[in-house]
């Protein structure tokens, strides 16, 4: 987990810093540093520390992270699975929980080939976003 990015912080943390944006609390509302420090049993500024890049977690603090936002241990390696959990993650940032249901209740009121047409249709956009890039 020490690799970095572009933009000169770790990979840890723009994992962290995505499950921040795109995991809820059961009542909708983004969970706190505090909050997350507390449950974790580490400072405020460990996490921001962890939140900017400037330090990576041992081991055991990754299988909290992952448990306490409840997500595949998996999720913070590097590996082909942790890149899709990446963009799930990603598009649940992008589409907030609102969205997310929205999309869902639309989806079924779909007949199967309709929907199987919708997801080729997006299928196709995420590859033209691709190209783009």
């Amino acid at each position: 987990m020490s690799d970095t990015d572009s933009a000169g912080g770790s990979a840890f943390a723009d994992k962290l810093r995505l499950l921040f944006n795109s995991v809820r609390r059961p009542d909708g509302k983004p969970y706190g540093k505090a909050e997350v420090a507390d449950a974790m049993g580490v400072s405020r500024s460990y996490v921001y520390l962890l939140l900017a890049g400037q330090c990576e977690p041992g081991y055991s603090l990754v299988v909290k992270l992952a448990r306490f936002f409840e997500v595949d241990l998996e999720y913070f390696a590097d590996s082909p699975r942790a890149m899709e959990l990446t963009r799930q993650y990603e598009l649940l940032a992008k589409l907030g929980e609102q969205q997310v249901h929205r999309l869902a209740t639309r989806a079924s009121e779909l007949s199967p080939e309709r929907l199987r047409s919708v997801l080729e249709f997006m299928d196709f956009q995420a590859r033209q976003g691709e190209d783009d890039t």
